[in-house]
């Protein structure tokens, strides 16, 4: 089974790296709609949205991200179609592999807790740990179809947050 590559992870825990930390809109919290129409969420701001390509073993995914930040903590929803070469058919097993890539720049290599939750009748997995530089994060992975979606929110201090349940239970992928 071909496996999503560690690096196509770590592109996602690089938004938070590289944000540079200019707040969008006002801290108001909205539903936000992808371009594609591919999912909704609420956000505590208008979210700037960014388009790369990642460049992996299995092929080049476009990443869609969604990126908003309110008072030193980011709220980003990545989408990205996954080339037909991956295999699919062990959904927890890829988000498993999603899971441990970004654990390894987690303290100690690991999450503090990791939760399996089926969403939307989808298997998900809902992850909370630290980085090595003290942020927090809580990422939530799911797949509907081809389409992965990754939830990240991160903060110094606590990821177990009223707003980053609320970011999170509000996704609602089409």
């Amino acid at each position: 089974m071909k496996l999503l590559p560690i690096g196509f992870f770590a592109a996602l825990l690089a938004t938070v790296t590289v944000w540079d930390g200019t707040a969008f809109g006002q801290d108001t919290w909205r539903r936000v709609t992808a371009k594609d129409g591919s999912f909704t969420v609420e956000m505590p701001g208008e979210p700037a949205y960014f388009a790369t390509d990642v460049k992996t073993d299995n092929g080049v995914f476009a990443a869609h991200r969604y990126i908003a930040q309110v008072d030193g903590t980011d709220y980003v929803v990545q989408s990205t179609i996954v080339p037909s070469n991956v295999d699919l058919s062990d959904t927890r097993k890829v988000l498993q592999s999603a899971s441990d890539g970004i654990a390894k720049q987690m303290r100690g290599g690991t999450w503090e807790n990791v939760r399996w939750t089926i969403y939307q009748g989808l298997p998900a997995s809902d992850a909370i740990g630290v980085k090595n530089d003290g942020t927090a994060m809580r990422v939530f992975s799911v797949i509907k179809r081809r389409t992965q979606f990754n939830l990240l929110y991160a903060r110094k201090g606590a990821a177990a947050a009223a707003d980053a349940n609320r970011f999170i239970s509000s996704f609602l992928a089409k």
